[in-house]
This record gives structure tokens, C-alpha cells and sequence, in this order.
């Protein structure tokens, strides 16, 4: 064999053993999905632990909550009415990336069914439609920070980070008068300066452990089934009502789970006590 062959075989060799031995990119280097993703480091998804009762899993942060009282509770509430997640199967049932104008018909349907859930809004659509994001915290929905726009936190430099929450803060609390106290970022990337710029905020990362994919599945049949597929609980379970689809199966979502006695509550009346600043809660 030739020195020159060698040399080439030599090198496609160390090609080879390189790919082998490459880490697999994390979410953090992937593309962008339309709807959210998992936490991003595995130093934040090994933190994350299930309570023995079957509550929402909570990570260990650097240590008030929105909505009024909850739905319907079969009788075991606590001392101030409110669900006692202790005793009941209750899920949360949350809605991202709105307001949106259709938004009123969730709302309506939502006081038609007795439910609340939590709304997770953008700054951008909240500025568009502020009388419903007064309704929803008037009819006992919770309201949280989804940032301004959905913009990809992981490209960005953590005083950026800020100003999208920090944007979306003050305008909502313009609008109903209060702070919200809960914060998801877009895609779910929660990462060391995002717990920080939270726990300095005051406010709890919330992620979920439902996803029906309804931002690419737009088939309100297949959303259906799945979300009643895997809610367990505790459950913290993602939709979207800025698509029809989805809006379209909140009536057998919301049946479904009751027939199978669960109790739908906003995600402060779930994670009670255990929300605290710099939190990131998961149900695992």
C-alpha cells in the first residue's frame, strides 16, 4: 500500500471514530419546532422529580399565584374553596400563544363547562386584545408570561431574554393590575440565566407533560386522543387556542377527562405551596 493510501485511509478512519464519538446536538442546537419542547439541558431535566401523592414535579430553585376559585371539586376542596389536589385527580389544563379574537369562544365555553385553565399569552396578542385578558382572570382562568413575540431564547443574550419578559410583564400588569406570577418560555428552553432572570422576577417556570402536538397536527380527533391518553395525575397538559382545531376538541377534551374523574383546575390551584420563584414544574 502506497504512503499516500495509508495517509487516506488514516483519515477516513478518524472520520469515522470523530462521528461516532460526537455527543448528540441538544435541543439547544436543533431547529426550532413550531410548538415547545422538553427542557433543554440534562442537568435541568434530571432535576426534575415526582412527589409521592402525584403532583407536579418540581425542581430544586432558589426560593401568591393567579386565578380564582377553582371548578368543580366533588366536594373535597380546602378551608378557601378552592380543589384539594390532595384527595382529587387534577390536571391543568393550559392554552399558549393567544389571545386571540376565537379566544372568547374557548372562554365561553370554559364558563359553559364550570373549568378554568391557564393561559400562557404572548405580549404581542395580549396588546391586541386586552378585554379578554381581563376576562380571563375575571372568570377565575390564571394568566402567565409566554414572552413578547416566541422568539428563540437559546439565540439570545440573557439581557434580551429579560426585556421579552420583562415587555410582557409590564403590559399585562397594565392591563389586570397585577404581575403574573408564572413564566413558560417559547419551545419549553428553560437554562441557568432563564431560572435566574425568573427567580428575580418572582415567578415559577412552567413546562407540561401532555403534548397532543396540536400545533402540527391540526386534527381535532387525534388531539383528543391523545391528550385523554396521557393525562395522568397532575398533569400538566400544552394546547394552543390560537388554532380552530384545537379549539374544536376543548369540549371532549374537557368531557373526556371529567368522565374519567379528573378535576381540571388552573396550575397555581395545582402546584399550591410548591410554587416558588426560580421553580421549574413538570410532571414526570
Amino acid at each position: 500500500m502506497s504512503g499516500g493510501v495509508r495517509l487516506v485511509c488514516v483519515l477516513a478512519a478518524v472520520a469515522v471514530l470523530g462521528a461516532i464519538a460526537a455527543p448528540v446536538p441538544s435541543a439547544l442546537a436543533q431547529p426550532p419546532r413550531t410548538g415547545p419542547a422538553t427542557p433543554s439541558t440534562a442537568q435541568d431535566v434530571a432535576a426534575l422529580r415526582l412527589p409521592s401523592e402525584g403532583g407536579a414535579a418540581v425542581t430544586d430553585g432558589k426560593g401568591g399565584s393567579d386565578g380564582a376559585p377553582g371548578p368543580k371539586a366533588g366536594g373535597k376542596g380546602t378551608a378557601t374553596g378552592h380543589p384539594d389536589c390532595s384527595k382529587l385527580k387534577c390536571v391543568a389544563l393550559t392554552m399558549d400563544d393567544g389571545p386571540v379574537a376565537n379566544t372568547s369562544k374557548v372562554l365561553d365555553l370554559l364558563r359553559k363547562k364550570k373549568v378554568h385553565a391557564t393561559f400562557f399569552v404572548l405580549g404581542q396578542n395580549a396588546r391586541l386584545h386586552p378585554g379578554l385578558v381581563r376576562r380571563m382572570l375575571a372568570e377565575g382562568h390564571a394568566v402567565g408570561n409566554h414572552s413578547w413575540n416566541h422568539p428563540q431564547f437559546w439565540k439570545m443574550s440573557r439581557a434580551a431574554i429579560a426585556r421579552q419578559l420583562d415587555r410582557t410583564d409590564a403590559l399585562l400588569k397594565r392591563i389586570t393590575g397585577k404581575k403574573p406570577r408564572l413564566v413558560r418560555p417559547p419551545y419549553g428552553e428553560v437554562d441557568a440565566r432563564v431560572r435566574r432572570i425568573a427567580t428575580a422576577g418572582g415567578q415559577s417556570l412552567v413546562l407540561w407533560d401532555v403534548d397532543p402536538d396540536d400545533w402540527r397536527d391540526h386534527d381535532a380527533d387525534l388531539v383528543v386522543r391523545r391528550v385523554l391518553h396521557h393525562a395522568r395525575r397532575g398533569s400538566i397538559i400544552l394546547t394552543h387556542d390560537v388554532w380552530p382545531t384545537t379549539r374544536h376538541a376543548y369540549a371532549r377534551i374537557i368531557d373526556g377527562l371529567e368522565e374519567r374523574g379528573f378535576t381540571l383546575v388552573t396550575v397555581p390551584q395545582l402546584l399550591g405551596s410548591k410554587a416558588k420563584p426560580g421553580r421549574v414544574f413538570l410532571r414526570q
